[in-house]
């Protein structure tokens, strides 16, 4: 059997933002040193994909991986990447002109652009995500970098900065080209960053659209996406496929506001590897909100201070557990803190468990301005201790 199951991972924090580039480290892991933990939760499904994932949208935990990290011809998937390039150059009302290169691409999927035409770049890009039109990804292409190689180039340059290490992109469209790969991994990295995009999140939820052309009449364009009507809280995001791909698809679906990101490249039934991933996910893992942004964790001493150290978080912090797991978290402050402390300054880090075990740390800062005392007051503190502890003694005589 040439597929297995897996175990999942949990590298499960977070900052719980709307719409900014997320912080990874080199590997696509959210930011803040988050342990793995390792482990099952309940019996995972079969899953028939030659690459799959499983991810929290939210804080980046993997809840099931299998081959996540093999490169693959990702087919159109590679629009997601195309998609959200287009949306942070180009305002929708951009008209964007058909290029004969544009209008030729008619291999695969296509739209029937003419050169010489003009439409507007929401209007493209309702057909490169629904239609999954290459003609379409030429013609934003070409508008956003002048030609499809430099193009490229920002793919290559925004996945890098999203934290897909592991692919390289040479065409906007995902038609095969041997250098044109991705890994089940990085697509998740990278939806996971474009679903934060209003706009984007928006465009990959529409069942239809109508395609308006002068002079013809309307023409209703639904999305290749079957989810959409099948899976309760279905929400995106792109097929694909191309004979060297298989079957493709990058799913996500929300739930009582938790959403979650499957992919599985080269599947014999994608919609029904993608639907027993993300019922696996919701069914055996719930969403928790550790900690609250600002508030404060923990107030402790800390000498020759003025006051007791508030530690907070700077941003709402996340955790995703298996269903039926005990959380316990605790404060540790930096041994070698002193004061003054500014506020926002880091002082340590909170540690959060499941079961015992180590699931995500966060660094925490301080919630307030802390001053060193005196050298008059440190004294004094020090001689009210003498007094204090002589007390103690003579009463204990």
């Amino acid at each position: 059997m040439r597929f297995r199951q897996t175990a999942f991972v949990l590298a499960a924090i977070a900052v719980a933002v709307a719409m900014v580039p997320p912080v990874v480290d080199a590997h696509g892991a959210p930011a803040g040193g988050a342990p793995v933990l390792g482990g099952t939760a309940g019996t995972v499904p079969p899953i028939f994909a030659a690459s799959a994932i499983l991810m929290d949208a939210r804080t980046g935990a993997v809840l099931y991986e299998h081959a996540a990290d093999v490169r693959r011809p990702p087919a159109s998937t590679t629009k997601i990447l195309t998609a959200i390039i287009v949306l942070e150059y180009l305002r929708p009302d951009t008209m964007v002109p058909i290029s004969k290169r544009a209008a030729e691409q008619r291999s695969g999927s296509a739209i029937g652009l003419e050169v010489g035409e003009r439409w507007r770049a929401d209007d493209l890009l309702n057909a490169l995500i629904l239609a999954s039109a290459n003609d379409a990804a030429v013609a934003l292409a070409e508008a956003v970098a002048g030609s499809v190689e430099r193009f490229a180039d920002l793919m290559n340059q925004k996945a890098r900065a999203i934290g897909a290490r592991d692919s390289t992109f040479v065409v906007p469209h995902g038609l095969y080209y041997p250098q044109h790969l991705t890994t089940a991994r990085d697509l998740a990295l990278i939806t996971r960053y474009a679903l934060r995009h209003p706009v984007f999140a928006a465009l990959v939820r529409q069942q239809t659209f109508t395609w308006m052309r002068h002079g013809l009449p309307p023409r209703v364009v639904v999305n290749r996406n079957r989810l959409l009507w099948r899976l309760p809280g279905a929400d995106g995001v792109k097929t694909g496929w191309i004979p060297e791909s298989g079957q493709c698809l990058v799913a996500s679906a929300t739930r009582g506001g938790w959403q979650l990101i499957a992919v599985a490249l080269d599947s014999p039934d994608v919609f029904a590897d993608a639907t027993r991933l993300l019922e696996y996910g919701f069914s055996h893992f719930r969403l928790v909100r550790v900690a609250a942004r600002e508030a404060v964790l923990a107030r402790r001493p800390l000498p020759r201070a003025d006051k007791l150290v508030s530690a907070a978080v700077p941003e709402d912090v996340y955790v995703v557990l298996p269903r039926g797991a005990a959380l316990h978290w605790e404060v540790r402050l930096r041994p070698d803190l002193l004061p003054p402390i500014r506020r926002g300054m880091p002082i340590g880090e909170l540690m959060v468990y499941a079961d015992g075990r180590l699931v995500a740390r966060q660094p925490v800062v301080a919630a307030e301005d802390v001053e060193a005392r005196s050298l008059w007051r440190h004294v004094l503190a020090w001689v009210r201790g003498l007094i204090t502890r002589s007390t103690a003694a003579g009463h204990g005589g």
